[in-house]
């Protein structure tokens, strides 16, 4: 009997033991609670940006496959078209939806960024944004966090998932 004792005893201890992380990182974090890990930034976005148009009353947003909004604020369609692999020049303000400018051309001189579109040298949601102008259109481009800085932020002034919007003209195209 003491022998069988032991073996169950054993067994019982072995199972607490291999059980064991899996009840103590469950207890790690509430299931009730969004964390990073489970919340769905492209549906968080999408609302804020729902938000920020009907709190601003915007009714000429373009949105694209990505979840990029494109707001024409002057069109210029004879202009000529920005495509991928010409270099682009951009004046532009960027913000966060609340409205705290974190970058903008004044800020160097007024002086156009100019980059070639399309490989990657800008944050995502430029590459495609832009790609919707012509040359002397004026926008405004709202990025989902993805197609910004994403989970990462950028330095103090740009928070984790950032919603992004900026303000463009596109100034030239080459």
């Amino acid at each position: 009997m003491a022998f069988r004792s032991s073996a169950l005893a054993t067994r019982l201890a072995l199972a607490l033991l291999l059980s064991a992380p899996g009840v103590l990182l469950t207890a790690c974090g509430d299931g009730n609670k969004p964390t990073a890990a489970n919340v769905d930034y492209a549906k968080v976005d999408e609302a804020l940006i729902q938000k920020y148009l009907a709190d601003n009353k915007i009714t000429t947003a373009q949105r694209q496959p990505s979840g990029l909004y494109y707001v024409p604020l002057a069109p210029s369609p004879t202009g000529t078209p920005a495509a991928a692999g010409k270099t682009v020049a951009v004046r532009y303000t960027g913000e966060l939806l609340d409205g705290t400018v974190f970058d903008a051309s004044a800020k160097h001189g007024n002086e156009p960024f100019s980059f070639v579109l399309g490989e990657g040298k800008v944050i995502p949601g430029w590459d495609q944004g832009i790609a919707l102008m012509h040359k002397g259109e004026k926008g405004v481009l709202l990025l989902p966090s993805a197609l910004g800085y994403g989970p990462d932020g950028a330095g103090s002034d740009i928070p984790p998932n950032a919603v992004l919007r900026f303000e463009v003209e596109l100034v030239d195209v080459q």
